[in-house]
């Protein structure tokens, strides 16, 4: 049996994306060992930047720290320590505030710049941590650093994953994901499900989110309060 040229042509090209895509995987898992993520670094960056911004307006202007920590000062703290929280309320305000922050990544991701506003809000994020952690450090020392961790914890890690699973199309560009999406696109009733999955994963995550800033969180910083 004679290969005729065009066969040949096909055979050579599909070899050659072959070893094309496994040298891209190679090279993805070398360097993925080797650098840090590209998010990380984004976060750090706006870390580094928060945390110049408050050394320099330390001593210009103090209005701008008594801001970020005001509503956590020593007074307020005290008064954490026997305070109650009106559920149903609070309930209404945290829900609305966080669907409302929910509503806005969704719009962001579904942009033609939607990768570029991700790791804006990324930045944004590490530039309000470092001038938050900085701040509280500042005013009470290495408690304040566990108070800010205290702050954004449970339901902040639950808040995250909705946020990277929202924007999980652009955190994967290597092309053995993209070979995947372009697969499974030819299934419909598979992207179908896979979609209805993954929005109610968000779902869960959040309503858990939601539910531990409420109920959780409240009481974690009740009990930081006591060592202040």
């Amino acid at each position: 049996m004679f290969h005729t040229e065009e066969q040949i042509d096909r055979t050579d090209l599909l070899n050659s994306s072959v070893n094309n895509a496994s040298y891209i995987d190679y090279r993805r898992k070398y360097y993925g060992n080797t650098m840090p993520d590209g998010r990380v670094l984004v976060f750090l960056t706006g870390f580094c930047i928060g945390m110049v911004f408050f050394y320099f307006s330390r001593g210009q202007n103090m209005s701008i720290q008594n801001s970020a920590a005001g509503l956590l000062n020593r007074e307020h703290l005290v008064q954490l320590q026997n305070f109650e929280v009106d559920q149903s309320g609070f309930f209404a305000y945290v829900f609305g505030l966080r669907f409302r922050q929910l509503l806005f990544c969704i719009i962001c991701s579904l942009c033609t710049i939607g990768g570029l506003l991700a790791y804006s809000i990324i930045g944004w994020y590490g530039f309000e941590a470092g001038f938050i952690i900085f701040s509280l450090v500042y005013q009470y020392g290495l408690k304040g650093a566990f108070l800010t961790f205290s702050m954004f914890l449970p339901h902040g890690v639950f808040y995250m994953a909705v946020f990277l699973i929202i924007f999980n199309k652009y955190w994967l560009s290597n092309t053995k994901c993209c070979h995947n999406e372009v697969t499974e696109s030819s299934n419909g009733r598979h992207k179908k499900m896979e979609n209805l999955k993954k929005i109610l994963l968000i779902l869960l995550l959040f309503i858990t989110g939601v539910l531990c800033e409420i109920y959780v969180n409240p009481e974690i910083i009740r009990k930081m309060a006591l060592f202040f």
